[in-house]
């Protein structure tokens, strides 16, 4: 719940705006660069673009294959990146594309003295402290306007090295970016399930950070602007998708509810969105809507400033906000009802999820 007193921290230096990304090079000056990359940007004539306007300041050029990113990617991408970046210590990671290329990015711009991928493995499990690092400059430029990641200090890392699959979070200071270009150009080119999934995810990020313990009167502020504009905008730009106008509003929004998030954390419905990704591969964003009408049942009533500020949001009284998410998300073809996707122990999954990390930071969730 917002109060009086809080405290903010953002330390990304952050550049927005449609074309921002072509006076990149300018902004390196003499120094070296590798670029981590998303695999399409090769067949989107990115690469070579890219490739030409960097010149020599290109070390190297790395895709890095579409899907989740997990442990085992990073150990993989490691042996090629992290020689590159001893060679050259004074060069920028530069991570161009959607959330998990980014997230990716962020566990390899931190390079063990050691050179052992194995000891930032068992960091990240919770087995071993962190090894002595060092880490990369790290610029990142996100392709898809949902993410977020570009302004926050974690990353989703899904380690599948074990029997059963299990969702490892990055979350330390040294994860923020030193520097973030949001250019609503790169997404032009998303395609419209994409589009809609990653602006769902933005969504989600501005209304957890609503009914969040951890909410405050900026976050606030930041959450509900985003979350109208993904409203607002959302519809049109699946209907019109080579118009930048709207693309601008959903990575604006994108980057509204990502500094939102970057101070509360995600609550709740991520926490019950995992599941549905690991056991049922459902996109993330998909996943995490799914979950949103459960949550702002429970979230409504707890609190009158969240009340007033779902409202905003809405446009309708408070207890009439869930049946209003629901009916917009199902206008965007997203089904609510988590039974579409398999699952029949809702109520249980609700109730495990209430006394998780993420579920303990929504408004909610009782605390001992």
């Amino acid at each position: 719940m917002s109060g009086a007193s809080f405290g903010w921290q953002m330390p990304v230096q952050l550049q927005f705006g449609s074309g921002c990304t072509r006076g990149l090079a300018s902004e390196l000056g003499d120094r070296p660069v590798l670029v981590l990359a998303f695999e399409p940007a090769a067949a989107l004539g990115l690469q070579a673009a890219w490739t030409q306007a960097l010149g020599a300041r290109l070390q190297a050029w790395v895709s890095v294959p579409e899907g989740l990113s997990t442990l085992a990617l990073a150990r993989t991408l490691s042996a090629r990146v992290w020689p590159l970046l001893a060679a050259q210590p004074e060069a920028v990671l530069l991570a161009l594309g959607g959330g998990s290329v980014l997230d990716i990015a962020k566990l390899l711009r931190s390079v063990p003295e050691s050179g052992d991928f194995e000891s930032i493995a068992a960091a990240l499990r919770g087995t071993a402290p962190w090894p002595a690092l060092r880490l990369a400059p790290l610029w990142l430029v996100p392709t898809t306007a949902g993410t977020g990641s570009e302004v926050t200090r974690w990353a989703t890392v899904w380690d599948t090295d074990g029997r059963v699959a299990l969702k490892r979070s990055f979350d330390e200071p040294w994860g923020f970016a030193d520097r973030a270009f949001v250019d609503p150009e790169l997404t032009l080119s998303a395609p419209a399930a994409l589009t809609r999934d990653t602006a769902l995810d933005s969504f989600a990020h501005a209304l957890e950070a609503i009914w969040n313990r951890h909410a405050n009167p900026l976050s606030d502020a930041l959450a509900v602007q985003a979350a109208r504009r993904v409203r607002a905008h959302l519809a049109g730009v699946l209907a019109e998708p080579a118009a930048l106008a709207g693309r601008e509003q959903l990575s604006l929004a994108a980057l509204e509810a990502g500094l939102a998030f970057a101070q509360t954390r995600t609550a709740l419905a991520h926490a019950l969105s995992y599941a549905l990704t690991l056991e049922q591969g459902v996109p993330h964003g998909l996943a995490v809507a799914t979950w949103l009408p459960t949550a702002c049942r429970l979230a409504v009533g707890r609190d009158a400033g969240t009340d007033a500020r779902l409202q905003a949001v809405f446009d309708v009284p408070a207890a009439d906000c869930a049946e209003a998410l629901q009916a917009w998300l199902a206008s965007l073809g997203v089904a609510t009802d988590p039974a579409a996707h398999g699952v029949h122990d809702g109520q249980a999954r609700v109730q495990a999820a209430l006394s998780s990390v993420r579920g303990r930071n929504f408004i909610g969730a009782e605390l001992a």
